[in-house]
């Protein structure tokens, strides 16, 4: 996971409507709707109470990250508080608040679990089948076209899966070739490649990458759809002029791992 810092996301509050709004424009469905649909979840559920836990390991608290996963989930009408302790407090903090799922997140990690089954979902993950499940949905049909899948690390993983399981065709590009090779090895479908100069050849792509604003407007065309869950953002802001860009820092993939968790409670 790349460290999120404060101005990535502290006006997340402020501008989720909005967020949402573009979302559906792109998409035809809510980020809500497209979380349900990436889990496979098909009907009403259960909302769970959530805690979002402070992390001060490493370096620290991410400034407004806890409040903001609370503020995202609220948004889907969940009920979401952030401890006023930190770190093991924290957790005992929202077992005793009665909270069901906790989201916490270091330099390294960003998880919620579960606290009374074996349940979990990491952001890596859920961000990688969210934006994969988006780009599906805006396209209207993704059955035997090729998607470019641009790194091959947890996020572009879980994309590229996605991909290949709703019959779309992942063309895999990481800088370290064999890490392409590796994944697409896994998959139906896939194929890796270790140069990738033409990137307008390719009407669908996922920035999985960790690479900021490389993809200019001489790379897309009116048609191109990028769903780009990567930080910081790939794609230079003349590109959102032209292409279809379907991004935000932190919403997607906090709404999918709850329903991530919920569909696996379920399926118990």
């Amino acid at each position: 996971m790349t460290r999120l810092v404060e101005s990535d996301i502290d006006h997340i509050s402020k501008e989720i409507e909005e967020y949402d709004r573009k979302f559906f424009q792109q998409t035809g469905y809510s980020m809500e709707e497209i979380a349900k649909i990436a889990v496979g979840i098909k009907n009403k559920t259960t909302k769970k109470k959530v805690a979002a836990v402070p992390v001060t390991s490493g370096l620290g608290i991410i400034g407004g990250f806890s409040f903001s996963v609370a503020e995202i989930l609220r948004h889907c009408g969940i009920e979401a508080i952030v401890t006023e302790k930190s770190d093991v407090a924290g957790i005992q903090e929202a077992y005793q608040s009665d909270a069901e799922i906790v989201f916490m997140s270091d330099d390294d990690i960003c998880a919620a679990f579960c606290l009374d089954k074996k349940v979990q979902s990491d952001n890596g993950y859920a961000t990688g089948i969210g934006f994969a499940a988006a780009l599906h949905m805006a396209s209207g049909e993704i059955n035997n076209k090729e998607v470019l899948i641009l790194g091959a690390g947890p996020v572009g993983s879980a994309a590229a899966a996605y991909i290949s399981d709703v019959g779309g065709n992942p063309v895999i590009y990481d800088l370290k070739y064999e890490k392409s090779q590796k994944l697409a090895a896994t998959l139906s479908r896939s194929k890796a490649i270790s140069e990738c100069n033409e990137l307008k050849q390719y009407k669908y792509m996922i920035d999985a990458s960790t690479s900021g604003e490389f993809i200019s407007r001489d790379d897309v065309s009116h048609e191109t759809i990028i769903a780009s869950p990567g930080m910081p953002i790939g794609v230079k802001k003349e590109v959102m002029d032209i292409a279809t860009v379907i991004y935000n820092p932190l919403e997607l993939g906090v709404i999918t791992m709850y329903f991530h968790c919920i569909r696996q409670l379920e399926d118990d």
